[in-house]
């Protein structure tokens, strides 16, 4: 493997950006097994990097009951398989094989540069620790990839931007269409009989959880609070102002280890109704923007909820690019 220009990423994208979506490319080191729909060994891989670099910082990122600056995808790269035996194996937590020669991609986001600079920092210093272990298989990483594809204009899973460069779109869309690609669901709290969740993308329940997540992680002066709105205000305009026009859904489950949960997964297009000009409406595209970072939901750590809007022009400098191979 050859080192591509960018060692790592230019000073203008450290200094800017507290979002990150990057793409990881893997590579079974020795044959082993995986479970396709195991979103908690993801998530207990990425905390295990951390930990390697920053155990203080993992410690922060592992305490119960507090909201994740991270999300962590599916491993994705199954091509082997039909669309029905993926589905299969995912549905019923089975183990698929992983061969050396094989390629596989898995997704991270990252809502904090703490976390990103430590990732990259030690995917250059120490590129042959950098072992992903996914139940009993384990990945070398051979390129990360953190920025748009320039000959794809469609909104991409790989980005990086910030909360400054996201609060300044202020200009409300008629339409925003979103794409659910893992299972998604909303919990409600605990009721006397278990914890409420629901399985339906009511816009409110969508802009309520993306406006949650960016008031906990937003710098303070970017937050809606400092424009006297909250959340559930928010989603309280949403329900008034914003209906569904078309959905394609299906009801999927997601096995992983103690986890497990039934969600929703698809596309759906929402529509303002309400007036555009009015401060709730300011909010939906950086919120919108801001899917693709932050997921949406229940679990997002934990590869569920994983979004983003799909018709959104997307703004990023075209000047920085930040992707690398990995030289061991």
């Amino acid at each position: 493997m050859h080192q591509a220009t960018h060692l790592q990423p230019p000073p203008s994208i450290t200094e800017r950006g507290e979002l990150f979506s990057i793409l990881l490319r893997l590579h079974p080191i020795e044959e082993g097994w995986v479970s396709p729909s195991s979103g908690s060994q993801a998530h207990a891989a990425f905390l295990e990097i951390v930990r390697q670099n920053d155990p203080t910082l993992a410690e922060q990122l592992h305490q119960p009951n507090k909201r994740r600056p991270f999300t962590v995808g599916l491993l994705q790269g199954f091509n082997h398989l039909s669309a029905a035996q993926l589905e299969e194996a995912i549905t019923k937590n089975q183990k698929v094989q992983v061969l050396p020669g094989q390629v596989y991609w898995l997704r991270i986001t990252m809502l904090d540069s703490r976390i990103f600079g430590m990732f990259i920092q030690h995917l250059i210093t120490k590129p042959r620790t950098f072992i992903i272990r996914l139940g009993e298989a384990r990945f070398e990483v051979s390129r990360l990839i953190g920025s748009p594809d320039p000959n794809n204009a469609s909104n991409p899973w790989a980005a990086y931007s910030s909360f400054a460069e996201l609060s300044k779109l202020t200009t409300a869309q008629r339409y925003y269409e979103f794409e659910f690609a893992t299972p998604t669901a909303f919990s409600m709290g605990q009721q006397h009989w278990g914890k409420l969740m629901k399985l339906l993308p009511e816009p409110a329940f969508v802009f309520e959880s993306l406006a949650k997540q960016w008031e906990a992680f937003a710098p303070g002066h970017l937050r809606m609070a400092g424009n006297d709105l909250t959340a559930r205000q928010l989603a309280a305009w949403c329900e008034e102002n914003l209906i569904v026009t078309r959905y394609v859904l299906e009801t999927r489950y997601l096995p992983s280890g103690k986890f497990a949960q039934a969600g929703f997964q698809g596309k759906i297009m929402y529509e303002v109704k309400g007036t555009p000009t009015s401060p709730e409406a300011a909010w939906l595209t950086p919120l919108a923007h801001f899917a693709l970072f932050s997921g949406v939901g229940y679990k997002t750590s934990m590869s569920m909820g994983q979004t983003r809007c799909t018709n959104l022009a997307w703004a990023q400098p075209t000047s920085d690019n930040l992707e690398m191979e990995v030289t061991r």
